[in-house]
């Protein structure tokens, strides 16, 4: 009886864990904290743990499938999968957006030194105007 309850207990915070990552993520989405693109990794992963926490049978079936003889092992190994390729992700993200600020800064100097460039000869035609009068 006491196994039941302490499996159910896990359950339940399976159920409350994935509720609350899942409105979190709503919420964040929603006050344009995170991006919808980088927001549906998340929900699909706390959909995932809500469904792994209400149908406790199907990480069975799925560790069993792929020879893993604890269970939990395999849900643990498909949430450490899902890191890695979230972190690859975020890396792929990271270098774009490097590469993009340094095109941009490129372009903001070049944009600057013709700005220097244009203040000098205009000021150099005031100054030969003021002169000449």
């Amino acid at each position: 009886m006491e196994n039941m309850y302490s499996l159910f207990a896990v359950q339940l915070m399976g159920i409350a864990f994935s509720l609350i990552m899942l409105i979190s993520v709503f919420v964040m989405v929603r006050a344009r904290m995170i991006r919808e693109k980088y927001s549906l990794v998340w929900f699909l992963i706390g959909v995932f743990t809500l469904f792994i926490s209400v149908f406790r049978g199907f990480i069975d079936w799925f560790s069993d499938l792929i020879g893993i003889y604890y269970a939990p092992s395999a849900f643990f190994a498909i949430l450490i999968g899902s890191a890695y390729l979230l972190l690859l992700h975020m890396s792929v993200s990271i270098s774009s957006l490097k590469m993009h600020n340094k095109t941009l800064t490129q372009e903001l100097g070049l944009t600057k030194l013709r700005l220097e460039e244009l203040e000098k000869k205009v000021n150099k035609g005031d100054f030969e105007s003021n002169t000449g009068s």
